[in-house]
């Protein structure tokens, strides 16, 4: 629906890339993004209207990253962006134009409500073979961040 790709390649592309990030020596951030009340949207709107945000989420993430990130729908109401070759002083500028990029065209698309995300991030001077130590991580920051 998103024309994303899904958790499967994201684990898939994520190997090669973060090997890439290891051998170069780059570092990386694994970025979390969780649509907040997509439930609600869909029981008071419709599906129409929450697939409507779920799209414009996707859409801000890929106008708002670099071609050479990975971006995937991870779940139901959660997308996950890989950055090869970003540093943690990149952190509060990714957050910042992916949120700017989601208003914009939040607005451009006259979607009737506010979309709202949660954003957890991890970095990794050496990515590990496996995302899930990243994901963790950046789980733990999002919650750290509601808080």
């Amino acid at each position: 629906m998103t024309g994303l790709a899904g958790r499967r390649t994201f684990h898939d592309q994520y190997r090669r890339l973060a090997a890439v990030s290891r051998r170069r020596k780059t570092g990386a951030l694994l970025l979390v993004v969780d649509v907040l009340q997509l439930r609600s949207i869909n029981d008071r709107l419709g599906y129409g209207v929450g697939d409507d945000v779920l799209r414009t989420v996707g859409d801000a993430l890929v106008e708002a990253t670099r071609t050479t990130d990975l971006i995937v729908r991870h779940g139901g109401d959660e997308f996950v962006v890989f950055c090869p070759d970003a540093s943690v002083g990149d952190v509060d500028t990714v957050i910042a134009r992916v949120s700017d990029k989601i208003k914009g065209l939040s607005l451009k698309r006259g979607i009737p409500v506010t979309i709202a995300c949660n954003f957890g991030v991890a970095y990794a001077q050496a990515p590990p073979e496996s995302a899930e130590d990243l994901l963790r991580e950046a789980d733990q920051d999002m919650l750290r961040r509601r808080r």
